[in-house]
C-alpha cells in the first residue's frame, strides 16, 4: 500500500512544472492556473499587462473603489466591479483568508508584500503564492519589472506577450534618450503631489523620479541624502528654499494642492514656478504603486515642455492613447480623468486653478 501511494505521488509530480518567482522561490504547478487572485500593490497591474484578467475569481476592494488613478482599473472596471471581494487591499493590509479559501484560486499572485505576510498567507490559505516584483513600493526598476513579468508570464504560457511589452519599453527608452542626447537642463525642477500609500500634497515627491531620469533631468531633491528610499516628504520651508523654476503636479494630489493653495496663496506665489506660471499637471505616477505606462507617457510630456523642438512630432493625446493600449490592450486615455485636466499648464485665477 505504501508503495502504491509513493507511485501515485511520483506519477502526479513528474508532470509538474517548477517556476521561479521574483524572490527566486520555487513554485510547483501541475497545470496552467485558470483561477487566480492578485494581492498587494502592483500585482493586478501586471496580470492585466499579460491579458489574464479573465482568470480573476476575486478582487481587492481598493481596485473597485478607486479605479481612476490606474489605467488597468479603468480598462477593466466593468469586469472587476462584479467580482467577489476578498479584502480591502492596500499596502501592508491582510486579506480575508477565509474568503480566499472559499474562492479557491489555483494560485495567488502577490506584489509588494512583506516576507511575514507572504508566509502567513501561504499558511492560512494553503495556496501557493507567486511573488512578482518591479521595485520598492512607489518606484520603478526596469530590470526588476522585465524579470518579474517574464517569470509570471511563464506560468500562463504568455512569454510572447511579456517580451512584446519589454520590447515596447525598450523602444520608448531608446526613442526618448535619442531625442535628448547631448541636452542639458539648467532650470531647477520639482515634482509634487506624488501618491504614496494614499494621496498627498505639494511636499510629497520622488528622488530619481523616473520620467526625469529617462530625460536626463535632475530634480532639486535628488541630492537630498535619503538612503535607498525614493519617495520622500519635504517640508514647505525646504521647498521654498529650493525654489524650483518649473513644477510638475501629479494629478493624484491635485485636489489637495488646490485646497492648500487657497489656504496659503502667498506661500505658493513666493515660489518661482508658481509666480511665473511654470506649473504643469501630469498623470498619476504612483497609484497603488507605479503605473508603468505612465512613466513613459509623463516622460514624453515633460520632454515636450523642456525640449519642444526634439518632441515636436509627439501629439500627447495620441501618444497617451497608444502607450495605454500597448500595456492594457485598450485606449483609455480619454476616460482616465473625467475633468480632462491632465497634461495642462496651470494658472491661478480668482483663487482657483485653471488649465490650458
Amino acid at each position: 500500500m505504501v508503495g502504491l501511494i509513493f507511485l501515485l505521488f511520483f506519477v502526479f509530480n513528474i508532470n509538474a512544472e517548477v517556476f521561479l518567482d521574483s524572490y527566486n522561490r520555487k513554485i510547483e504547478l501541475n497545470k496552467t492556473p485558470q483561477k487566480i487572485i492578485a494581492v498587494g500593490p502592483g500585482a493586478l497591474r501586471i496580470v492585466s499587462y499579460l491579458g489574464e484578467m479573465d482568470k480573476l475569481c476575486g478582487v481587492e476592494n481598493i481596485e473597485v473603489k478607486f479605479p481612476k488613478g490606474r489605467p488597468y482599473a479603468v480598462a477593466y472596471y466593468e469586469k472587476i466591479k462584479n467580482l467577489p471581494i476578498f479584502g480591502e487591499g492596500g499596502p501592508d493590509k491582510r486579506p480575508d483568508y477565509e474568503k480566499i479559501i472559499n474562492l479557491n484560486p489555483d494560485i495567488i499572485i502577490a506584489s509588494s508584500i512583506t516576507e511575514d505576510l507572504l508566509k502567513e498567507m501561504e499558511e492560512k490559505t494553503r495556496k501557493k503564492v507567486f511573488i512578482v516584483d518591479y521595485g520598492s513600493l512607489g518606484s520603478f526598476d526596469t530590470e526588476k519589472f522585465n524579470s518579474g513579468i517574464i517569470k509570471l508570464a511563464k506560468i500562463f504560457k504568455k512569454e510572447k506577450r511579456a517580451k512584446d511589452i519589454i520590447k515596447k519599453i525598450n523602444g520608448y527608452l531608446m526613442d526618448i534618450k535619442k531625442r535628448v542626447k547631448d541636452k542639458k537642463e539648467e532650470k531647477k525642477v520639482y515634482v509634487g503631489g506624488i501618491g504614496f500609500k494614499g494621496s498627498h500634497g505639494i511636499v510629497s515627491t520622488q528622488i530619481d523620479y523616473e520620467p526625469f531620469k529617462i530625460l536626463g533631468i535632475k530634480s532639486v531633491v535628488d541630492n537630498l541624502n535619503k538612503g535607498r528610499v525614493n519617495h520622500i516628504f519635504i517640508d514647505k520651508e525646504t521647498l521654498a528654499f529650493l525654489n524650483p523654476d518649473i513644477i510638475f503636479i501629479d494629478l493624484g494630489g491635485i485636489d489637495i494642492i488646490e485646497s492648500d493653495f487657497n489656504l496659503s496663496p502667498d506661500y505658493y506665489k513666493s515660489i518661482s514656478a508658481f509666480k511665473n506660471n511654470n506649473v504643469y499637471t501630469t498623470l498619476p505616477f504612483n497609484y497603488y504603486t507605479t503605473n508603468v505606462e505612465i512613466v513613459f507617457i509623463n516622460a514624453y510630456f515633460i520632454g515636450k515642455i523642456f525640449y519642444p523642438d526634439s518632441f515636436k512630432d509627439i501629439d500627447i493625446q495620441k501618444n497617451c492613447s497608444k502607450i495605454m493600449k500597448d500595456f492594457v490592450g485598450k485606449d483609455v486615455c480619454d476616460r482616465f480623468m473625467d475633468n480632462k485636466n491632465f497634461y495642462k499648464k496651470v494658472f491661478f485665477k480668482n483663487g482657483k486653478f485653471e488649465y490650458i
